[in-house]
């Protein structure tokens, strides 16, 4: 009965993969899948099942595929590697607040054109697999261009993926706004990038010493120095490429730091911990500043495994304000700067998205004024 039961899971895996590849090439998108361990406890078997109602919910209800009995499949759909590497390093922070453990083993991949049920398995395997061979990193990742880890000179593997695909995002940061813009690499050699711009961004990059590169087929931001600029043929020219373990892009997407101050209160069972104001806020944290004399306070209290409440009001375009009461978890203390972890609900998504546009709106027209002077 057992060896029944495994080959129609696997059967049923099969026909998942190859429906989501099938998909994906039809419909010209993107998927990343990741492989993680999980040792299962069935004495314990509660824990389990919470666990996996909560990346199910974390995930936007994304399928789960049990691969054998330790190991477990799942697929993002629309998601590119960067995010998918965000959203995981997110998500385990969240799961160690809520459970008090870590997924250790992590391997991520993203489907490629020419990608079968077996390459794409394979290659997010492998991934897994150096991530239980590994006593240092706990997520390996790679795409079919790009394998990070093993690829030891890696301005070489660049050189092949902007050849098959120049187009980049080229990514900066305006007073806690991301600044994108879409372009091409014009060549690549020797570590030194050629970069196709617009004319009326070019003012902007003159005040930058540098500028974050993204690309599909590279697991990581790219950071470069901005060495030349050429006004007469809209061209950048950059160089010292660094590969960033952690991608600031992907926080700053969603975040803004408040023109006005925001007060706001942190509560845990209805009783009053601290107050403090908001210094910048996204849909999945909150920073906001505390007393200095309540800082040593919070830090003793044991309060990085409980679920707190945190409570503010955001005003919209039209100035409109509604009061808001989130979930929260305690990241990081220090100084008086507290950050925490939100889980906020669709409503409360919204309203969040809302004041972060209005803000997005204000900044970017100081931006175009200063650019103007």
């Amino acid at each position: 009965m057992k060896n029944r039961d495994t080959k129609i899971n696997s059967y049923l895996n099969r026909g998942v993969v190859e429906a989501n590849l099938k998909f994906a090439k039809e419909q010209k998108s993107i998927f990343s899948i990741i492989k993680f361990g999980y040792e299962v406890d069935l004495d314990d078997a509660y824990t389990f099942k919470d666990l996996v109602a909560f990346i199910h919910k974390f995930t936007d209800f994304s399928p789960i595929l049990q691969e054998d009995s330790d190991s477990f499949v799942l697929f993002l759909k629309d998601t590119k590697i960067h995010q998918a590497k965000a959203m995981i390093n997110k998500m385990n922070h969240k799961i160690y607040n809520l459970f008090d453990f870590e997924i250790k083993n992590i391997g991520i991949t993203v489907n490629n054109i020419g990608d079968t049920y077996k390459k794409i398995m394979d290659r997010v395997d492998k991934y897994f697999v150096m991530s239980k061979l590994s006593s240092r990193k706990k997520v390996f990742y790679g795409t079919v261009d790009f394998d990070y880890y093993d690829t030891m000179q890696p301005l070489k593997v660049l050189k092949n993926i902007f050849s098959k695909n120049s187009e980049i995002s080229l990514n900066n940061i305006y007073k806690g706004i991301p600044i994108t813009e879409k372009a091409r690499v014009n060549g690549f050699s020797d570590g030194i990038m050629q970069v196709g711009i617009k004319a009326d961004k070019i003012p902007f990059y003159q005040n930058e010493k540098f500028t974050f590169v993204q690309h599909d087929g590279v697991p990581d931001i790219i950071k470069a120095d901005i060495l030349k600029i050429d006004k007469s043929e809209f061209i950048i020219v950059l160089g010292n490429l660094q590969f960033l373990q952690s991608s600031p892009i992907e926080r700053s997407s969603a975040r803004i730091e408040p023109t006005k101050k925001i007060h706001t209160l942190l509560v845990l069972e209805h009783k009053k911990l601290v107050e403090g104001s908001i210094t910048s806020i996204s849909e999945g944290s909150i920073s906001f500043e505390i007393p200095t004399s309540q800082t040593e306070n919070m830090a003793r209290r044991d309060l990085f495994h409980k679920e707190l409440t945190i409570k503010f009001q955001l005003a919209n375009e039209k100035k409109i304000l509604s009061t808001l009461a989130l979930k929260a978890y305690i990241f990081s203390i220090v100084n008086n700067q507290v950050i925490v972890n939100i889980s906020p609900n669709a409503t409360q998504k919204s309203k969040i998205r809302d004041y972060i546009s209005s803000q997005q709106n204000e900044l970017l027209s100081a931006l175009k004024l200063e650019l103007k002077r």
